[in-house]
């Protein structure tokens, strides 16, 4: 049934029509090609099928969809690969690589951009050259793949590489900028360029050391991470505390249920079983519930249904009490730590907490869920215009969170994660402007790479801790 099922699949896929490029078979896989991206289809028998699909953008060579599954049921792998093919021709708006200048007021970067736009199209490259002022910038950064900056506003350079992590920041060489230099410019993109694909896809993975964990059981640690542009879901399987295997689904669209599923199927597969699962989603958990409504699951006790279905122990926490954990282990100064995160482009921040060493939950899960809180401080209508996109209202609401947090709590670190707020020491100066110096936690600032980490290193912890 199986081997039918998947030649039924191929054979759906090969027959598609696909006016923007080729679908071809070769070995047993697929190859979508398209002159903007590639897309694979891989198929592995094992004691079952497993599909693994993959988006890569020709643009930047950035992957943009990763994700793999048993095949058991044919309308939901043509579900998956509606999605994929979706994500893939999208691209076609981005086969032009996207260039944002900015300056002071974006009138002498304005004019260097068309400057660069007529040379592009001299030479047929594929760049597209706009310019914002400093002042937007952050507004519109996220349709952009590279960052020019101005002389005149480089100094904000360490600030908008901090922000936007995932793009290329580069200062404008003055003498190019001065006389307006476009082969020199052109030059000096492309060679910037190459050097940052050769570092891009290099993972940052800190060394975990849990020395006291006993427990020998192999912990499957999940931790979703819902984004504006991009949902990825990053995983790892743990013995002793040490990471055995790691992977990253990447997607366009969170389907919570479903994508856990895909994971949960296909890990015994490709590798070994696991003994217990433990999950650190955004919202709360609530007696196995969560609590964001737009994770599509429908009123469904997500631990109950995964342990039937499993057969294994399951441990859903919000995943900021689990980076906060996961961030404690790794020192011994602190016993009580509150992790703040604000990732790029959300409305409100969240809140995780450990105290006295245990993560803090509170009666309902509630504990650190402040976005309830900052809906009563700031006006609907400002939310979106004020607080995603402008820095120094983020910094606001920011100071405002960890001052409420030092005032319940009396916190010895606190940690925060926001692109939009890198500068520690502006934000403990914002802070400053409220409570005493004297009263002060230490502050650490935590860059985007660094969440997974933690948060995966937490919620293995805690779930050795459900075992015992």
């Amino acid at each position: 049934m199986s081997a039918d099922i998947l030649s039924e699949f191929k054979q759906k896929i090969l027959a598609k029509k696909f006016s923007e490029g080729t679908i071809s078979e070769d070995e047993g896989n697929i190859e979508i090609k398209t002159s903007y991206a590639v897309g694979k289809i891989n198929f592995y028998t094992l004691q079952v099928n497993i599909v693994e699909m993959s988006v890569t953008n020709l643009a930047d060579g950035e992957n943009k969809f990763y994700l793999h599954f048993e095949l058991r049921e044919l309308s939901y792998a043509e579900e998956l690969f509606a999605e994929m093919l979706e994500t893939l021709t999208n691209l076609k708006n981005q086969q032009k690589l996207k260039i944002l200048l900015s300056c002071t007021g974006g009138l002498t970067t304005g004019f260097f951009a068309d400057k660069l736009n007529e040379a592009a199209a001299l030479l047929s490259l594929d760049y597209e050259f706009n310019a914002v002022p400093f002042h937007k910038l952050y507004e519109v950064a996220r349709d952009y793949s590279i960052i020019l900056l101005a002389p005149q506003i480089a100094y904000q350079f360490k600030t908008a590489q901090d922000i936007l992590h995932d793009k290329l920041i580069l200062k404008i060489p003055p003498k190019v900028f001065a006389s307006y230099d476009s082969g020199e410019m052109l030059n000096f993109i492309r060679a910037e360029l190459n050097n940052w694909k050769k570092t891009s896809t290099e993972r940052i993975i800190a060394k975990v050391r849990a020395g006291l964990i006993k427990n020998d059981a192999k912990i499957l640690s999940i931790v979703l991470l819902p984004s504006v542009n991009q949902t990825r879901i990053a995983y790892r399987i743990y013995q002793n505390g040490e990471p055995l295997f790691e992977e990253t689904v990447i997607k366009g669209r969170l389907n919570v249920l479903r994508d856990l599923q895909d994971i949960l199927d296909t890990i015994p597969c490709r590798f070994k079983n696991y003994d217990a699962v433990g999950i650190a989603t955004a919202g709360a958990i609530h007696d196995g519930f969560l609590e964001l409504k737009h994770f599509m699951l429908q009123n469904i006790n997500l631990q109950k249904f995964l342990e039937e279905k499993y057969k294994v122990p399951v441990t859903i926490t919000n995943n900021l009490k689990a980076a906060a954990l996961g961030y404690y282990v790794q020192q011994d100064k602190y016993e009580n730590i509150l992790f703040i995160s604000r990732p790029f482009g959300f409305r409100a921040s969240g809140m995780g907490m450990v105290l006295n060493g245990k993560v803090f939950d509170g009666a309902h899960n509630m504990a650190g869920e402040i976005r309830y809180m900052m809906q009563s401080v700031v006006a609907p209508e400002d939310w979106a215009k004020n607080f995603v996109a402008d820095p120094e209202k983020v910094l606001d609401a920011i100071s405002f969170e960890i001052r409420a947090g030092i005032s319940i709590v009396d916190p010895q670190l606190i940690c925060v994660r926001s692109p939009m707020t890198p500068d520690i020491e502006k934000i403990k100066d914002k802070v400053k402007e409220y409570i005493p110096a004297e009263y002060l936690p230490a502050f650490v600032y935590l860059r985007e790479e660094e969440m997974p980490e933690y948060a995966l290193l937490g919620q293995m912890i805690l779930s050795l801790e459900s075992l015992e």
